[in-house]
């Protein structure tokens, strides 16, 4: 016979037997129950005991006898039951060995197989017993409870991991989750996760679920609220990050039906309006405009011409306080992206009832300016007013008839004589050309870029910041409570910009103060004008129609709807809404646009340096106005003004990542 060691040791959370070939002093040289051979560090190993083999076995043979020895003690093990044993035990203060407990439980006369049996009982199930300086003493009976309640929230986290787990693979191959509980809950940690990234609670779960299920990367949320159809392709994830309201509720989409459906609607201010029906209004927008705020009229007077500046009037549909106009508040702004409009007014509102559609009387608010033929201001009245446009142009086509149409010349004449004086008084013209985002069929991404001081753009512009312009001067001078905007001089002298120099411009603009909302009249410096505020967009912006409200009071000498602390406690609620709408306005022409160079990995765009730093230089991408960074390349040196080509290595519209490099 042979004699050999035999012991026992953790791997894995499994107990394995091995006999010991060559005892190295702190680690044993051992051959495992699977014919591993291992280096086993003597704290390792668990029980221990002499082995008696047969004489001349092979390897092969003594595993196969290590093998029953451990079969053998694990259906030993089955039939221990702690319980009983701890039962017996609970009440000793004294720590035992494993040879005392298998004593205990066995009787006199243990084999090694039973010590070792009860071993891996008491290793495998800690509830009972615990094992401190190589004793086992009992737990009180308050401690085996809780243990016991723990390991129940451990067993029901893992068959948790286990259900969603199946639930996500499920999803990945199939595209569905059929169990109604773990659809909701799924859908609510992926949202969170795409939505969130590691900043939410519900992160390290869902992390813990994908895990689990071998699925997890950083994008692997988002897809799979696409394969689920929660989510589009091009899911805009701003919107959801920010909380932005997206569709009316029905309660607010039912009384703007309601209101429509009115073939009369109470005017408080009837007494005082005035009938122009039969003036000759026009429109001029862009071809996809739906909802029209404001309309243009140009008469021959014997001084010269009256300009009409006609904006409709929404104030008197949309009561303060009503849940229409809380609607309104809450968004702040009607938001248009490159892929949808969210509107502030329902479109049933906004698009018919409200705008200024074509061979519709809509009730206004008119500001009449007598110019001379060289466009000086003579007079002006502002005037509640019933009108009717009689014509819809687009600005292409304004551009088209501007040589043909005697009366559109002379309103671009005019309001060009309006925008020399405003530059004359210290204006500036920085105006970025506007990018528009096309998709067809197919999905492909086309971008457009689109001037916006042609004739036509500029004679609308300048006819809304006239009557901005002469509504903020009338509630100054009556020192009505309004939110003006103003503008300080630029922190360094601007350049003077060369026609065509997008570089001067891009800088220029950077050196612009911010533009302010407040309640005292203050200078506006890029626009050259003492005093401004926005009247021109009661549709589409709720600050226009606080003016609105406050500008009819006063021309009608009533009590103004609202005080000074109350426009105080509107700008603290709107100004917060106002940045984060304009941020989701750039976030999501970014994506449209990485969208777009995702289309062209590998090929290279005309770029103009913007900056250059120690590392990098910041670019502009001439084709499609978007900026980005690119590493310094080695060997070359440029200057910001210079062009250059970029080669698109890299893009991820939805992660914001763009990668270029030096074509």
């Amino acid at each position: 016979m042979e004699n050999y060691q035999i012991v026992e040791f953790f791997e894995e959370r499994k107990i394995y037997c091995a006999f010991v070939a060559d005892d190295r002093g702190e680690r044993l040289h051992v051959v495992t129950e699977h014919n591993r051979e291992v280096n086993l560090p003597r704290k390792r190993v668990i029980h221990a005991a002499p082995w008696s083999a047969g004489a001349s076995l092979s390897r092969h043979e003594l595993v196969e006898r290590l093998r029953a020895v451990g079969a053998r003690r694990e259906t030993l093990k089955q039939d221990i039951n702690l319980f009983e044993l701890w039962e017996l035990l609970v009440n000793e203060t004294e720590g035992l060995s494993a040879a005392d407990l298998a004593r205990t439980w066995y009787g006199d006369g243990v084999t090694s197989d039973q010590i070792a049996a009860l071993g891996r009982a008491l290793y495998e199930d800690r509830f009972y017993f615990k094992f401190k300086g190589n004793v086992w003493s009992p737990h009180p009976p308050e401690v085996v409870e809780g243990l016991q309640e723990q390991h129940r929230r451990e067993e029901e986290r893992r068959q948790e991991l286990k259900t969603a787990a199946g639930w996500l693979r499920a999803a990945w191959e199939s595209g569905n989750i059929t169990d109604p509980h773990w659809r909701e809950r799924l859908l609510t940690v992926l949202q969170n996760m795409a939505v969130h990234g590691a900043t939410h609670e519900d992160y390290e779960l869902g992390k813990a679920y994908l895990e689990e299920a071998k699925l997890f990367k950083p994008d692997t949320p988002f897809k799979l609220l696409v394969k689920l159809g929660v989510f589009s392709p091009d899911e805009n994830l701003d919107l959801h990050r920010y909380e932005t309201p997206q569709d009316f509720p029905a309660e607010i989409q039912e009384a703007a039906l309601a209101l429509c459906q009115k073939t009369a609607y109470p005017d408080p201010f009837a007494p005082w309006r005035v009938d122009l029906t039969g003036l000759q209004l026009f429109t001029i927008d862009g071809e996809r405009t739906r909802d029209f705020d404001d309309a243009l009229s140009l008469e021959k007077i014997p001084e010269g011409w009256r300009l009409g500046i006609h904006i409709t009037d929404v104030s008197t549909y949309i009561p303060l306080g009503t849940p229409l106009d809380q609607a309104a508040l809450e968004r702040g702004t009607s938001l248009y992206l490159p892929d949808r409009r969210i509107p502030m007014l329902p479109e049933a509102l906004s698009e018919n009832t409200l705008s200024l559609l074509a061979q519709h009387p809509r009730r206004a608010v008119s500001f009449l300016v007598n110019l001379t033929a060289e466009g000086e201001i003579q007079n002006y009245s502002i005037l509640l007013s019933m009108v009717q446009v009689s014509k819809r142009f687009t600005y292409h086509e304004v551009d088209y008839l501007l040589a043909q149409n005697e009366r559109l010349a002379a309103l671009h004449r005019l309001t060009a004589c309006l925008r020399e004086r405003r530059l004359s008084q210290g204006g500036v013209q920085l105006q970025f050309p506007d990018v528009t985002i096309l998709t067809d069929a197919s999905g492909e991404v086309r971008v457009e870029i689109e001037d916006t001081e042609t004739p036509s753009h500029e004679l609308v512009s300048e006819a809304m910041i006239l009557a901005n312009y002469l509504g903020a001067q009338y509630l100054a001078e009556r020192k009505v409570p309004v939110l003006y905007r103003s503008q300080a001089p630029p922190r360094e002298e601007l350049e003077k910009v060369e026609t065509g120099s997008l570089f001067q411009l891009w800088q220029n603009r950077r050196r612009l103060s911010r533009v302010l909302l407040d309640l005292e009249p203050q200078p506006h410096w890029g626009l050259g004008l003492p005093v401004y505020t926005t009247i021109s967009s009661p549709i589409r912006r709720y600050l226009d129609l606080i003016i609105h409200r406050q500008l009819f009071a006063a021309l009608c000498n009533q009590p103004t709807p609202y005080t000074r602390e109350a426009l105080e406690g509107l700008l603290t609620l709107l100004e917060p809404t106002l940045r984060r709408a304009a941020l989701l306005k750039t976030r999501r022409l970014r994506y449209w646009l990485l969208k777009f160079l995702s289309q062209h990995v590998g090929q290279k765009f005309s770029a103009l340096i913007l900056e250059k730093h120690p590392n990098r230089y910041r670019l502009l991408f001439l084709d499609i106005l978007l900026e980005s960074e690119m590493p310094a390349p080695s060997g070359h040196q440029f200057q910001p003004g210079e062009t250059i080509f970029a080669r698109i290595d890299r893009v991820v519209p939805q992660e914001d990542v763009l990668k270029v490099s030096l074509a």
